[in-house]
């Protein structure tokens, strides 16, 4: 059965320590696409995909989830956005998220999106996260 990788990983990303919160008003994650109201501090985690395959010998189901992470800066903040993005790559890469047999990051970490209409430095990356059908 299809999970949701966005609330499950955003949870698990909030609870990692980095100062952000789906509850704050206004948030600073957003499982999902995130509005234009958010701050200018925030990430966002999106489902992007994904595909479905057999654990070897055994018959038994696993999916993989793809997801996204974007991580945007105030105004001028590249060095600090930069720093939180990876900071996010390192607190999901190989984490151990109950429920799922491993969440990988692709890649050696996030990488630059160029600034947003705003000009909010935004930085991200791409994960796959399986677990069991």
């Amino acid at each position: 059965m299809p999970r949701d990788v966005e609330l499950e990983l955003a949870a698990y990303l909030e609870a990692a320590g980095l100062d952000l919160s789906t509850t704050s008003n206004p948030p600073t994650l957003y499982p999902g696409p995130f509005p234009t109201s958010a701050p200018p501090r925030m990430a966002c985690l999106r489902h992007t995909g994904g595909e479905t395959g057999l654990y070897l010998g055994t018959g038994r189901g696993v999916l993989s989830a793809d997801a996204q992470v974007i991580v945007r800066g105030p105004k001028g903040s590249y060095t600090a956005t930069r720093e939180l993005a990876a900071r996010c790559w390192t607190a999901l890469h190989l984490a151990r998220v109950p429920g799922y047999v491993d969440v990988r990051c692709e890649g050696a970490g996030p990488h630059y999106m160029g600034p947003d209409g705003e000009g909010s430095p935004r930085f991200v990356f791409n994960l796959a996260a399986r677990y069991s059908a």
